[in-house]
């Protein structure tokens, strides 16, 4: 959403874009890492072939700081997406589970999340968004923390250190305080 990036701006955000298809680093100085969605099953080729990035995500994640991924970012995050010929496109590495295309919408609809695990949003709030993806993530293993509750008892928010991914995008229109504790957890986290 450019609602979501105008509201980190407003807080005093510095939004600083970058391109894991593009990019062998990161930029200099950042505090956190937003991968929003996208469609990165369509550019698996070129994304898989950035071993650079891949790997600077991979670290940036293993070296505790902020990375908040929705959607296709939580899908770059994974070990590999799966493609609908069955063919595994290496990915960021983050979370040991692989992305797996369908040919049929796997979940599309508005969603109302509450936090049940302190993450990089708080400890104790209410989150909405909405999904819509042709893809699973295939079982993720038990030790990897669930930081939402969805009203229908379904976990979702994959927490691994201070690494948060999930495929609800998120609007943070209704709840600008998450905001605003994302920044002060950022700024805790600098080096």
């Amino acid at each position: 959403y450019q609602d979501n990036l105008d509201i980190l701006a407003a807080q005093g955000v510095e939004l600083v874009p970058f391109s894991p298809l593009r990019d062998q680093t990161l930029p200099a100085h950042l505090d956190a890492i937003y991968l929003g969605g996208g469609y990165p099953e369509l550019y698996a080729a070129e994304l898989a072939n950035n071993e650079a990035m891949r790997r600077e995500i991979r670290e940036w994640s293993s070296s505790n700081r902020p990375i908040y991924a929705e959607c296709g970012g939580f899908m770059y995050l994974c070990e590999g997406i799966i493609d609908l010929n069955g063919h595994k496109w290496p990915m960021a590495g983050v979370f040991p589970s692989l992305a797996q295309m369908r040919k049929k919408l796997s979940r599309l609809g508005y969603r109302e999340a509450h936090i049940k695990k302190s993450c990089l949003w708080g400890t104790d709030a209410t989150l909405y968004g909405h999904e819509f993806h042709y893809s699973d993530i295939e079982a993720m293993p038990p030790q990897i923390a669930m930081a939402y509750n969805l009203p229908n008892g379904r976990e979702e928010g994959y927490q691994i250190r201070n690494t948060l991914a999930s495929y609800i995008h998120l609007h943070f229109g209704r709840t600008p305080e998450i905001v605003s504790f994302f920044i002060k957890y950022c700024q805790a986290l600098r080096p």
